[in-house]
């Protein structure tokens, strides 16, 4: 049985820490590609506006959606066949 199989058997999937996920710094490292071009304008047009203001404000909610979207996930999730991680048939018994 390999690991993923045992993590999805077990009666309670073992806690990890959020540093130990890979969606919490996918989330982080999307969020600092996305800001770095609108901060870098800011700088250097030496303004701050509106608009700008108002996209940051989305992609650090929308990341925080997908933080904690990963720290609230009970279920586990499957993939279709042929690509990474378990398929559909791999969770049922």
């Amino acid at each position: 049985m390999t690991t993923t199989q045992e993590s999805l058997s077990a009666n309670k999937p073992m806690p990890k820490s959020i540093l130990a996920s890979r969606t919490f710094w996918g989330a982080m490292l999307t969020l600092i590609v996305a800001i770095a071009p609108k901060v870098g304008e800011m700088v250097d047009n030496k303004r701050i506006d509106g608009a700008s203001i108002s996209q940051l404000v989305v992609l650090f909610g929308t990341s925080t959606l997908t933080i904690l979207g990963r720290v609230d996930a009970k279920r586990p999730i499957y993939t279709p066949d042929g690509l990474p991680g378990p398929n559909k048939s791999d969770l049922q018994s």
